[in-house]
């Protein structure tokens, strides 16, 4: 049904030259679908990288060479500039997702937030990697990721996206975005 919502919505917007508004219960469902599919992907990519460092510091641990807390921080720096680099992807595919719709009038302000917190939290991940590849020790690795905008953006996508499902759910129509951000923790 989402999926026939989101193709329905799409050809709308061709359409129509991209300016007709959706009805609120094609966007409802064309914005889930959308999201069902990111937070799919980033869950995905979110596991993979947990069980890469647990498995990776396991082994350095175990395997008795030689200053392994150098190896684990090199590991872990590696590892989380490599999942950052696949979640901006994951991200960018989403904000594209979400730019190709037309929301109704009566969201489209709340459309426009989110939007700008996807764009937020995306436009960050860059500065945050070029701060994580300078991190010599656990901290600064921490440092790196708690003290960036990707980390601020956080709190703003999680905002932005419950004010955009009860701005939809105040038209009566039921929405599910998640409205849990990407995080990246070692």
């Amino acid at each position: 049904m989402r999926v026939r919502a989101l193709i329905v919505g799409v050809a709308a917007m061709v359409v129509g030259g991209c300016s007709s508004p959706m009805t609120i219960d094609a966007y409802a469902d064309a914005a889930t679908t959308a999201t069902d599919a990111y937070v799919a992907e980033s869950q995905t990519l979110s596991y993979d990288y947990q069980s890469g460092l647990e498995d990776g510091v396991r082994a350095i641990a175990a395997d008795g060479q030689p200053d392994p807390t150098t190896r684990a921080v090199d590991l872990v720096t590696r590892e989380t500039i490599a999942y950052l680099a696949l979640l901006s992807d994951a991200i960018a595919r989403y904000l594209s997702s979400l730019e190709a719709l037309v929301p109704p009038k009566v969201v489209s302000d709340a459309h426009d937030e989110y939007l700008a917190a996807v764009r937020f939290v995306l436009d960050a991940i860059p500065e945050t990697r070029d701060s994580i590849e300078e991190a010599t020790d656990f901290d600064a690795v921490q440092l790196a990721l708690t003290g960036s905008g990707f980390a601020d953006g956080q709190i703003r996508w999680t905002i932005s996206c419950s004010s955009l499902e009860q701005a939809v759910r105040d038209e009566g129509v039921g929405i599910d975005l998640g409205c849990v951000p990407p995080k990246a923790t070692p």
